[in-house]
């Protein structure tokens, strides 16, 4: 039997840059895969420029949904899908030639990986020949690179994410076995899911092959986000780790309250940060804040955020 890596493309009016993406796909040096462009309600062109690829090559698919969010395309597309391997890409992102085939071949010749992942980089869209290794183009590269499983791997995601969605290659069982991409998730959708992954047993590889890489797009599109609403779903993602954490069956007593605590102080951290930069005299933003905590813990913090405030104003004013 054939290899087959099945190609899930979710796309929400991406129809500018989608035909980019898929053009990228024919040059692959690797040719035994599929791909579903799982079209999410888009009111542009996406239909059309994806119906012209159809028709060049069955490999690709195409199949519209109405506006459900990605999670629920990403996992609309894994359900039809066919393939033994999975790459999850984003409608704006690139792979390298070799991507494809040096992922494959290492997890065929690895049985006892269930996730190979690779680096990335980003680029602009009218500046496609400068790459960065971080979407704010410090020069920073934040990509954790292990090879690991059970606590290790856990205890890397309770801190930060670790790729991006297009970068590994994925065994089909572990989707499986997660049940797909959380559809409930706010904006953390990619870390939670590779989060479930490790709280599943999987193991993550990191593969340092530069050849192997995905280009990730910075446009209008992926820049204009709130970051207050992000952090926000991210204090929802921690609350889900503390129950996932409780249930796992593959950690010890100790390494869960090692991960509980971990998970605990960046909590903290994060809400803290969050009061301190927030607008106390915005009813919106007070409604999401108190939301996210005990009535006693906001006003704690509301009211050490009113003391900070005012010793910035003092120092200011000096």
């Amino acid at each position: 039997m054939s290899v087959i890596v099945s190609i899930i493309i979710p796309s929400y009016n991406y129809g500018f840059v989608i035909g980019e993406t898929l053009e990228n796909l024919l040059a692959q040096n690797f040719h035994e895969w599929e791909a579903l462009v799982v079209d999410d309600g888009s009111l542009d062109n996406t239909e059309e420029v994806v119906a012209k690829f159809a028709a060049r090559d069955s490999r690709i698919q195409y199949v519209r949904q109405a506006n459900s969010g990605v999670s629920v395309a990403r996992n609309r597309g894994f359900r039809m899908s066919k393939g033994q391997y999975i790459q999850f890409l984003d409608a704006d992102d690139l792979l390298s030639a070799d991507k494809l085939a040096i992922q494959v071949d290492f997890l065929e010749r690895h049985p006892d990986v269930d996730i190979a992942y690779t680096d990335h980089l980003y680029f602009e869209t009218d500046k496609p020949d400068i790459y960065y290794p971080d979407y704010e183009m410090n020069h920073n590269n934040w990509l954790p690179k292990i090879d690991a499983r059970g606590f290790e791997a856990v205890n890397t995601l309770i801190y930060s994410n670790i790729a991006v969605v297009s970068s590994p290659v994925l065994r089909r069982a572990i989707v499986e076995k997660v049940n797909g991409f959380p559809e409930l998730s706010n904006y953390t959708e990619d870390w939670e899911f590779w989060f479930n992954c490790a709280i599943s047993g999987a193991r993550y590889t990191f593969i340092g092959d530069d050849n192997a890489r995905t280009l990730i797009r910075i446009h209008a599109r992926n820049t204009s986000r709130n970051i207050q609403v992000m952090q926000a779903g991210e204090l929802e993602f921690r609350k889900r780790i503390v129950e996932a954490v409780g249930k796992s069956s593959i950690l010890t007593q100790d390494e869960k309250q090692k991960l509980l605590d971990r998970n605990n102080a960046s909590t903290q951290k994060l809400y803290k940060y969050m009061m301190y930069h927030a607008n106390l005299l915005s009813p919106g933003q007070m409604k999401l804040l108190s939301g996210l905590v005990d009535r006693k813990t906001f006003i704690s913090y509301y009211f050490k955020s009113l003391n900070y405030k005012r010793k910035a104003l003092f120092k200011k004013g000096r």
